[in-house]
C-alpha cells in the first residue's frame, strides 16, 4: 500500500506552510496534532524539509506502531526502527543479534557509512526511537566511523587481515555468509554479509590484491551482479574492546571495584573481565557495554537533522522513571553483592539528555494543547465519525459527502467487499493498492489495505478505515526480521533427532516439507508432537527450533500441543 500522494493535501493548510516556514528558519516550534494524524503528519515533514528526522515517543509499543503506519506514507527503506536495550539495565542476558542488527543500521544511516556502489545511497533516514532506546548509551560515534572501512578492487592486502579486522568489528567466522554479521573463506575468495548491505558480497583476490566485488543470493550462493565498491560497517555495537588500546582496557577493567563482590561473582567477574582483555567476546558481551560505550544516539545526527519529540512531557516521564527503577536494581544488586559499586549506568538520565536535546533543531508535538495561548501551532486535524458496523449509515453519510464535494478517502482489508456494497449504494469505486493522483473533491478513493485510525482534515478530506467503518481492525504487529542460517540448520538437525520448540516444546524432527498457499510454494519443517500432532513451522523461523541437549541417555517425553504444559515448565525453570 503507497498512500504518498495524499501528502499533497496537507500543503492546503495555512498552518502546516507557516510551520515549514518555521522550521527551515530553525525555530523551535510546538504544534498540536491528532494521534490518528501523527504518522502522516510526520511523513509529510520529512518530505517537505527533505533532512534527516528523529522521531522520539515514549513507550516502545508507540515507536512500533509508528514504525509500522509511517513506511504507507513516504519511502519504507528510508524509515528506520531503533530498538530499546534487550534487557533492563545491570541485566546480564545475551543480546538478541536481530535487535543489534537494527541498531547498527541506524547508526549507519545516520552516519552515512552504509552505501553500496550500485545501489541507492544512504539516502535521508527517518529513524523512529522510545525513550528507553534513546537514554540507552552506544558505541562512540569516532569509534564506529573510523571502524567503518570502503573495500574496493585493487585494494593490496590479504584475506586473513581483512578476516582479523572484520572479526574484530563483532563479523562471526561461518561455513557460508548467509546472514548479515557473518564471513567466510575459501582460498583466495571472502564472502562478508555487512548488516547495511541487503546482499552478501564476494570478495576475490588475485595474489595479496583485490581483484572483484560480487553480490551473491544467500540462499543459492550464485552471484547477482559486480560492484565497484562495498562500505564494511561494524557488526557490533560494542566495539572498543576489540579494537581499542589494550593499556586503556587495563585501565577500564582494573578500576571496577570488586571488593563489596561475593566471590562467587567476583570470579565470574573476573573471569569475564580476562576473556574481553583477550579479545574473547563473552555470551553476556552486552552487560559490560557500559564499560566502553558513553555515547549517544544524537551525537551520530547530522548538523541538520530534525528532532520530532512526540509528547515531550511523556518523554521526560519515562526516562525518569527508567532511571528510578535501574536505581531500585542497582543498590538491590550492590547490596547483595552482585554488582561492583562503582559500575557505571548504561543509560543517560534526562538531565544529561537535555544539553544535547538543546543543541539540536526539535519540533514538539503533542496531541493537547498544554501550553496554552498563542504558543502552540493548531493544525486542523478532527477525529472521524465511527458507523460500528452500521452500513447503511456509513453509505448514507458517504453519499452526503461526495455530494458536499469532499474527498473520501477509505483504506479497508476488506475493500473488495466494500466496493460492492458503495456499488449496491450507487457509489461506483474500485480498490487500488497504490494512490496515483492526488483526489479531487467529491472524489472517492478505495485502498486495499490496514491503517490503525482514520482522520479528517481542513473539514474537506476525511480518511476513514476499518475502524471507523467496521469498529474493528486486524491488529498490526510489529515483527522483527530473523535472518536464518539454513545451511547451518541442515548441518545440525537432521530427521528423528529430538528438537524444542521456543513456544511449544520437545518434539521430534521429521522432516521438510512443501506447501502451496497462495499460489506459492513454502518449506515447513515437520516436528512430531505427543498424541500424533504434527507442528509445520516455516523455515524462516528455524531460529525458533533448535537441537534437544538432555542431561542423560533416554528419549525426552513429548509435549502436547495445545496445553499449558510447556509454558509451566519454561516458568519453572526461570524461577
Amino acid at each position: 500500500m503507497n498512500l504518498t500522494q495524499l501528502l499533497d493535501l496537507i500543503e492546503g493548510m495555512p498552518g502546516y506552510r507557516q510551520l515549514i516556514k518555521d522550521l527551515k528558519q530553525r525555530r523551535r516550534p510546538a504544534v498540536v496534532v491528532l494521534d490518528a494524524a501523527k504518522p502522516y503528519f510526520i511523513a509529510a515533514i520529512y518530505r517537505s524539509l527533505k533532512i534527516p528526522l528523529l522521531l522520539v515517543t515514549a513507550q516502545p509499543e508507540n515507536a512500533r506502531s509508528l514504525y509500522e503506519q509511517i513506511p504507507v506514507w513516504c519511502d519504507p527503506d528510508q524509515v528506520k526502527l531503533y530498538p530499546e536495550p534487550d534487557a533492563f539495565p545491570y541485566q546480564r542476558m545475551s543480546s538478541d543479534a536481530s535487535a543489534e542488527t537494527e541498531r547498527i543500521q541506524t547508526l549507519a544511516a545516520l552516519a552515512g557509512t552504509g552505501q553500496v556502489s550500485g545501489q541507492t545511497g544512504p539516502g535521508v533516514p527517518l529513524v523512529i526511537i522510545s525513550a528507553p532506546a534513546l537514554a540507552q548509551k552506544t558505541v562512540p560515534y569516532s569509534d564506529f566511523t573510523t571502524s567503518s572501512r570502503t573495500v574496493k578492487p585493487g585494494l593490496n592486502t590479504t584475506p586473513f587481515e581483512l578476516l582479523s579486522r572484520w572479526e574484530a568489528m563483532g563479523y562471526r567466522l561461518e561455513n557460508m555468509a548467509e546472514i548479515p554479521g557473518t564471513i567466510s573463506h575459501r582460498g583466495g575468495i571472502v564472502d562478508i554479509y555487512p548488516p547495511t548491505s541487503t546482499l552478501p558480497a564476494r570478495i576475490e583476490f588475485f595474489g595479496n590484491t583485490i581483484d572483484s566485488i560480487r553480490l551473491f543470493d544467500p540462499t543459492s550462493q550464485r552471484s547477482t551482479r559486480a560492484v565497484l565498491s562495498i562500505a564494511i560497517s561494524p557488526a557490533t555495537d560494542l566495539l572498543r574492546p576489540f579494537l581499542g588500546d589494550r593499556c586503556e582496557m587495563e585501565s577500564v577493567i582494573n578500576s571496577l571495584d570488586l571488593t563489596n563482590c561475593t566471590p562467587e561473582v567476583k570470579e565470574q567477574f573476573q573471569e569475564e573481565l580476562a576473556r574481553l582483555l583477550n579479545r574473547q567476546r563473552p555470551d553476556n558481551g552486552q552487560f559490560y557495554a557500559p564499560l566502553f560505550n558513553n555515547d549517544s544516539l544524537l551525537s551520530y545526527l547530522p548538523a541538520n537533522a530534525l528532532v520530532v519529540l512526540d509528547e515531550p512531557a511523556t518523554i521526560e516521564l519515562t526516562v525518569a522513571d527508567l532511571d528510578t527503577k535501574a536505581e531500585e536494581l542497582r543498590a538491590e544488586k550492590i547490596g547483595r553483592g552482585e554488582l561492583p559499586g562503582n559500575f557505571p549506568r548504561p543509560y543517560f538520565t534526562w538531565s544529561e539528555l537535555m544539553p544535547r536535546l538543546d543543541a539540536s533543531q526539535r519540533l514538539s508535538v503533542t496531541a493537547w494543547d498544554t501550553a496554552g495561548g498563542d504558543k502552540s501551532r493548531h493544525l486542523n486535524f478532527s477525529a472521524t465519525p465511527s458507523y460500528a458496523g452500521q452500513v447503511p449509515a456509513f453509505l448514507k453519510k458517504a453519499k452526503q459527502l461526495l455530494e458536499q464535494k469532499r474527498r473520501l478517502i477509505i483504506v479497508s482489508h476488506q475493500a473488495s467487499r466494500l466496493s460492492e456494497l458503495l456499488n449496491e449504494g450507487g457509489i461506483l469505486s474500485q480498490p487500488v493498492t497504490e494512490v496515483q493522483e492526488t483526489p479531487v473533491p467529491g472524489s472517492m478513493t478505495l485502498v486495499q489495505g490496514l491503517l490503525a485510525e482514520g482522520w479528517v482534515m481542513n473539514d474537506d478530506t476525511f480518511l476513514l478505515t476499518d475502524n471507523e467503518i467496521f469498529g474493528f481492525i486486524k491488529q498490526q504487529r510489529y515483527i522483527r526480521k530473523r535472518p536464518i542460517s539454513r545451511h547451518k540448520l541442515a548441518i545440525d538437525i537432521t530427521p528423528g533427532e529430538y528438537v524444542v520448540h521456543i513456544e511449544h516444546g520437545i518434539g521430534r524432527f521429521t522432516g521438510v516439507a512443501t506447501m502451496s498457499t497462495d499460489s506459492t510454494e513454502k518449506e515447513y519443517l515437520v516436528l512430531q508432537y505427543a498424541a500424533g500432532d504434527r507442528l509445520f513451522v516455516p523455515t524462516d523461523q528455524i531460529d525458533r527450533v533448535s537441537r534437544y541437549i538432555g542431561g542423560g541417555e533416554n528419549p525426552p517425553v513429548l509435549s502436547r500441543l495445545g496445553t499449558q504444559e510447556w509454558p509451566r515448565t519454561k516458568q519453572k525453570t526461570k524461577e
